[in-house]
C-alpha cells in the first residue's frame, strides 16, 4: 500500500543563509594548504572558490562535515579536526572576532556573542544560562546538522580554543557533551580528552558545556577601548546589512523560532516582535514584507523549523516521542503523530526506524 499523499513543506529559499560563515569554514582549507597539500578538494566540498573575497557567505553544516573528512584523509592524520579547531583566531570570525577580543571582560564579550552570533553561524545557536556558580551552555541546532564526530569536534573545540586564546589562560571546562560518537581512532579520542581535561560525554542528545561562572569576571588581556569602538561600529553595520537581506533575516528569525520551540513555546510574531525589533532593528511589518519578498510567511517559517527539528530528533536522537512533542510545542504526542504523517506519510516510529 502506497503512503498517503503528503503536502510539500513550505518552500525554503534556495539561497537561505543557513550554515557557518565562509571565513570560519575556510580554516579547513587553510590547514591543508599550510601542509603544502592541494586545498581544491576541500574548497570544492565547502562550495567555496580559491579567493576568499568571492563566493557564498555561508557553508552548510553538511558541507563542512564533508570538508573535514576530506582534510583528514588528505593529511593522513585522525587528529586533523582537533588541530584545525585549535587554530581559530579573530580573523576567522570577521569583525565580530575583533569586537569580542577587544571587550573589557568575559561577561560583556559573552553577552555580545550571544546577541550577534548569527554573524558567524546560523545553523547552531549557543544559549548560556547561569546556574548557581556554574555557566551552562547548550547549542541548539537548526536544519539538518549531522551527528558527525569531525564536525562537532571542530565546532566545540574551536569555542574553547578561542576562549583560551582571548584569556591567555588554559581554561578547563567542568564537562562537555558532544552529540556524536567518540572518535573511531583511539589516538584521536585520547587527544580530544587531553585537550578538554574534563569529562567528555559522547552520543549526547544535545551539545553542551558546563563552566565555572567565575570565568565571566576574568579580565581580557587584549582589551582595547579604541579598537572596541571601531570594531563595534563595523559589526553593527554588518548586522544592519544582514537585517536588510531577506534570506539572512529569515535565517536569524528561524533561530529565534527554534529557541522558543525548544523551550516548549509556540512562537507568535506579536510575542517575538519586541525582541526582534531590539535585536535586528526591524518592525513586525517590515519583517512580514521582507519575508514576503522571499515567498515566505512567519507561519511558513514556524512550520519549517518545527518540521526540521522533529524529523532531525526522530532520526538522530533517542528522545522519547513525548519529549520531542514538547520541544516542538505540541500540546500532546497525538498532534506530533498527525504532523509527522502529514509531512512524510509515515508514523514517527517509521521515521525513527529509517523507513
Amino acid at each position: 500500500m502506497s503512503p498517503p499523499f503528503s503536502p510539500s513543506p513550505p518552500p525554503t529559499p534556495p539561497d537561505a543563509a543557513l550554515g557557518f560563515a565562509a571565513s570560519y569554514a575556510r580554516l579547513v582549507a587553510d590547514h591543508v594548504r599550510a601542509r603544502d597539500l592541494d586545498p581544491r578538494p576541500v574548497l570544492d566540498a565547502l562550495g567555496l572558490p580559491a579567493e576568499a573575497s568571492d563566493g557564498p557567505a555561508w557553508v552548510s553544516a553538511q558541507r563542512l562535515a564533508q570538508a573535514l573528512q576530506i582534510a583528514t584523509a588528505l593529511c593522513g592524520d585522525a587528529l586533523t579536526p582537533l588541530h584545525i579547531a585549535q587554530q581559530v583566531r579573530p580573523a576567522n570570525m570577521g569583525t565580530l572576532g575583533y569586537t569580542l577580543i577587544s571587550c573589557a571582560a568575559f561577561d560583556s564579550g559573552l553577552a555580545l556573542f550571544e546577541r550577534l552570533q548569527s554573524l558567524i553561524c546560523t545553523q547552531l545557536r549557543a544559549v548560556h544560562q547561569l546556574q548557581g556558580d556554574r555557566l551552562r551552555s547548550r547549542l541548539e541546532t537548526l536544519g539538518e546538522v549531522p551527528r558527525d564526530t569531525a564536525l562537532w569536534t571542530f565546532t566545540l573545540v574551536s569555542r574553547l580554543a578561542f576562549a583560551r586564546w582571548v584569556s591567555g589562560r588554559h581554561l578547563v571546562l567542568d564537562a562537555v557533551w558532544l552529540p556524536c560518537p567518540a572518535p573511531a581512532d583511539p589516538r584521536a579520542r585520547q587527544a580530544l580528552l587531553d585537550c578538554y581535561g574534563c569529562p567528555v560525554h559522547f552520543d549526547a542528545e544535545q551539545a553542551g558545556e558546563l563552566a565555572p561562572a567565575a570565568w565571566l569576571a576574568l579580565p581580557n588581556p587584549h582589551a582595547d577601548a579604541h579598537l572596541h569602538r571601531l570594531m563595534s561600529a563595523e559589526t553593527d553595520q554588518q548586522w544592519a546589512r544582514l537585517a536588510q537581506r531577506g534570506d539572512s533575516l529569515a535565517a536569524v528569525l528561524r533561530q529565534h523560532i527554534a529557541s522558543r520551540l525548544q523551550a516548549g513555546q509556540l512562537p507568535l510574531l506579536d510575542d517575538l516582535a519586541p525582541e526582534l525589533e531590539a535585536d535586528l532593528g526591524v518592525s513586525a511589518r517590515q519583517l512580514q514584507r521582507r519575508l514576503a519578498e522571499q515567498a515566505l510567511s512567519f507561519k511558513d517559517l514556524v512550520e519549517q523549523v518545527r518540521r526540521e527539528q522533529v524529523l532531525h530528533e526522530l532520526r538522530h536522537t533517542t528522545l522519547p516521542l513525548s519529549d520531542i512533542a514538547q520541544r516542538a510545542a505540541y500540546a500532546e504526542p497525538s498532534s506530533l503523530h498527525r504532523a509527522v504523517r502529514r509531512w512524510t506519510g509515515l508514523t514517527p516510529l517509521a521515521v525513527r526506524q529509517g523507513r
